[in-house]
């Protein structure tokens, strides 16, 4: 017997049906490929892929469409609800095929919006790289700005870096996690190894970048700057005992130690950078406790003054985020002192003093389990934080901790 249109469709409609739930999934084809329902966000191409958008009338329900879709091998459907349904298709060809003309490759976003729904094929990444022309895609990302690095991560800071890394386990291909990237305002650049995406939500700090001479320990990661080039210049990094921050201020004008290791960029970089941008610059603060938990927070619009104020601490203003608190000093104009310069009622470890406790990101280094409990004859002079300072140890007022970064966006 042979069936009209009509009743070709009705057996369409009723062969999709048992084969999937409306309006959630498409039918599973023999190569497994299946429509998830898109609930939020967009779906983007960029004109470095080959597509077309197929156009199908007179189709009577969502399950039509997805059907129509399947056959075609389409990435998307979408099904525009309104006195007649419309249905689209979103074909992504290969481009090793021949005949695919320059007109095919033209940038699209698909949104969701009322009266629209879409179905997105579970292979739709796997559709995109094989529609992407290498050379459109390389002028692609030269016009996002996006730059291919290698970031060196030492094993100390594994765990600060991984605090800002958003995985993104729907997206399987570089085009894809820079696409995402742009959709996260906070997103300064990318991790992609293999298919696996990541989004770094603040921006990289510059050291990671130079591998450190002689270690082995190191962490490393495809990298992808986008749109911007700021990385966090490291400021002040304490991470063991082997160098004294004990030193006269000639030293802490000019500063010491080592780039990747125990170091102070200096007091007169400080000035130079601070008063260059005064009411535009962004410190942070990295801090991580023995048990390798890890607080974080900013200071914005910093100013240091000149060595003749003797490097006075002027303005700042705090910014709370990662859980630590405001303890760098608990006012400003404050003067730098070191044990030849400058005067205070606190034990001399170098700082902006002015209560000797709240903080000393310049003070002893010292070693668990030491560091839980500062001896008393040492009280103050460690690497301390009273804000952020554990509850649960005696005196914890003076645990002095693991390791300390200050860091200024440049």
């Amino acid at each position: 017997m042979k069936l009209t249109t009509k009743q070709s469709e009705l057996l369409q409609l009723l062969l999709c049906q048992l084969l999937t739930a409306v309006g959630t999934s498409a039918p599973r084809t023999a190569s497994a490929r299946t429509y998830n329902k898109l609930t939020s966000g967009s779906i983007s191409i960029g004109n470095y892929v080959s597509s077309e958008l197929l156009n199908e009338t007179g189709l009577q329900s969502n399950a039509l469409c997805l059907w129509k879709c399947w056959a075609t091998s389409c990435a998307v459907a979408i099904v525009k609800e309104a006195e007649i349904l419309e249905c689209q298709m979103l074909v992504i060809n290969t481009v090793s095929e021949p005949g695919l003309i320059n007109s095919s490759f033209v940038a699209r976003k698909i949104r969701l919006e009322p009266g629209v729904k879409i179905w997105k094929a579970d292979d739709f990444e796997q559709q995109v790289l094989r529609g992407t022309d290498s050379g459109r895609l390389l002028e692609y990302l030269a016009s996002r700005n996006v730059t291919h690095k290698r970031v060196h991560i030492p094993n100390n800071s594994v765990k600060i870096f991984a605090e800002f890394l958003l995985h993104q386990p729907a997206v399987s291909s570089l085009v894809g996690c820079v696409d995402k990237c742009s959709e996260v305002p906070a997103c300064r650049g990318i991790v992609f190894n293999s298919s696996n995406c990541s989004l770094l939500t603040d921006y990289p700090l510059c050291r990671w970048f130079e591998q450190p001479p002689g270690s082995s320990e190191l962490a490393v990661y495809e990298f992808h700057t986008v749109a911007t080039q700021q990385c966090f210049e490291t400021v002040n990094l304490r991470v063991s005992d082997a160098l004294s921050f004990d030193r006269l201020w000639a030293e802490y004008k000019t500063g010491f130690g080592t780039y990747h290791s125990n170091y102070f960029v200096g007091l007169e970089w400080l000035h130079n950078r601070t008063s260059a941008q005064p009411n535009n610059n962004r410190f942070r603060v990295d801090l991580l406790y023995w048990n390798d938990t890890y607080i974080y927070a900013y200071y914005l619009n910093v100013l240091i003054l000149a060595e003749s104020t003797n490097y006075m601490l002027s303005n700042f203003t705090f910014a709370a985020a990662g859980g630590l608190e405001d303890c760098l000093v608990k006012e400003s104009n404050r003067q730098f002192v070191t044990r030849d310069r400058g005067s205070s009622n606190c034990i001399k470890t170098p700082h902006w003093h002015n209560c000797c406790h709240d903080s000393g990101p310049f003070g002893k280094y010292f070693n668990y389990p030491t560091a839980l409990n500062v001896p008393v004859a040492d009280r103050a002079k460690g690497i301390v934080w009273a804000c952020n300072a554990p509850k649960n140890i005696t005196d914890g007022w003076y645990y002095s901790f693991k390791q300390l970064e200050m860091l200024m966006l440049t």
